[in-house]
């Protein structure tokens, strides 16, 4: 039961994590800080924007999971 709790949740909470990074980076630094801030909102964005659309590509080829 623990393992399942892990497995499912580890990605979620490492993009939640760079989210708040980013959003911290934002309000309190200046500089390179708005440079990192937007790295780490654009990567979980990439992320989800990949498996959407990977997704899709494999509902179109008619295998479902």
């Amino acid at each position: 039961m623990k393992q399942n709790f892990k497995k499912v949740w580890r990605i979620p909470v490492l993009l939640s994590a760079l989210i708040l990074f980013g959003l911290l980076a934002a309000l309190l630094g200046t500089g390179v800080w708005y440079w990192l801030s937007w790295m780490a909102m654009l990567i979980p964005l990439v992320i989800v924007c990949f498996k959407i659309i990977s997704g899709r590509k494999i509902k179109k080829r008619g295998v479902s999971c």
